[in-house]
């Protein structure tokens, strides 16, 4: 079967891969649908330290059950959760599993979705059966991260938000947040074209943030410039949430920290009640991903798509998988 490899360095190609066969516990999914993101981006530039030249990329997925697993039907619709933990170390064996020593992914790790065929782990599929659209489907991997970073702030009722970073998970975190009864939420973002976007869904934008001020600040960025203004924008008590991952350890001002008694929340991806909740609020009609699906290609297409996105045009590009 014809997938979107990783073929090194910056080369990316439709590769002929042998179709998988699935292993003890685990299913066959049909792709309907893969989303593209910067993780992608970062695998097809060499920059990714787990990746493995003919990897087949791919883990926002969404597609249908392909053979009758785990009492699901053939047909039957499902996200994938693609984190795969050791469910050994420390922090599986207490619950979080997404935080584990040894996390791996699908479409990092193993074999991803921008293919026709994947193999994963049977209990990593969350079943839908409510008619619903599976390009839509395939927005649930992005929308968990911003699930997850918004039930991490603690946000309250009323209190104004701030996030810096206008790329479609910071765009999703601002919306999440909105729907979670925030007060005023603000987008900082430099970029004209990802501010334009964000105020087409009646998201209030500005190009920076220098002299906002909110109970929660979400860094949405993870860049260096970012790292050093939010605690200036959090007001004294308030919550920084970062979301964004750095690639380097970043200066934070820890005094600023200490005299107006901040909290800094780290999230990592979702866990798996986050992707659940983020594809009920999909199926439920409260989160419509439509804004952001800017583009769906067929596989052949994908590598211009994939260059198209890495010089910013569009939000989210889809692969169909099955034809």
């Amino acid at each position: 079967m014809m997938a979107l490899t990783w073929a090194g360095g910056s080369e990316v190609a439709i590769a002929d891969v042998p179709e998988p066969t699935p292993g003890p516990g685990q299913a066959l999914v049909e792709v309907g649908y893969t989303g593209l993101c910067g993780t992608d981006l970062h695998i097809c530039a060499g920059e990714h330290p787990r990746a493995k030249p003919g990897l087949v990329i791919g883990h926002e997925i969404a597609g249908t059950v392909a053979e009758p697993v785990a009492g699901l039907a053939a047909g039957t619709a499902v996200v994938v959760d693609p984190l795969i933990a050791c469910g050994a170390c420390r922090a599986c064996r207490a619950g979080r599993s997404q935080t584990c020593e040894r996390l791996r992914l699908v479409g990092i790790d193993v074999p991803g979705g921008a293919t026709r065929l994947v193999a994963v782990d049977a209990d990593r599929l969350i079943p839908v059966t409510s008619p619903v659209d599976l390009r839509h489907l395939a927005f649930a991997e992005p929308l968990a991260v911003a699930v997850r970073a918004v039930r991490r702030s603690g946000l309250q009722l009323g209190q104004d938000v701030v996030v810096i970073g206008g790329g479609p998970i910071g765009v999703a975190v601002a919306l999440c947040a909105r729907n979670a009864g925030a007060g005023q939420v603000v987008l900082a973002e430099p970029v004209p074209t990802r501010r334009e976007f964000a105020a087409s869904l009646g998201i209030q934008t500005v190009a920076d943030a220098v002299g906002l001020r909110a109970e929660v600040v979400f860094d949405a960025a993870a860049h260096p410039a970012v790292a050093a203004v939010v605690t200036d924008v959090a007001v004294p008590g308030g919550t920084v949430v970062v979301v964004g991952v750095y690639g380097n350890p970043p200066a934070l001002d820890l005094q600023a920290v200490t005299f107006a008694e901040l909290s800094v929340v780290g999230t990592r991806v979702y866990s798996r009640q986050d992707i659940a909740v983020a594809t009920e609020l999909i199926v439920s009609g409260r989160f419509d991903p439509e804004p952001f699906l800017t583009r769906t290609v067929a596989l052949d297409q994908a590598p211009g798509a994939l260059a198209e996105l890495r010089r910013g045009v569009g939000v989210k590009v889809l692969v169909q998988g099955m034809s």
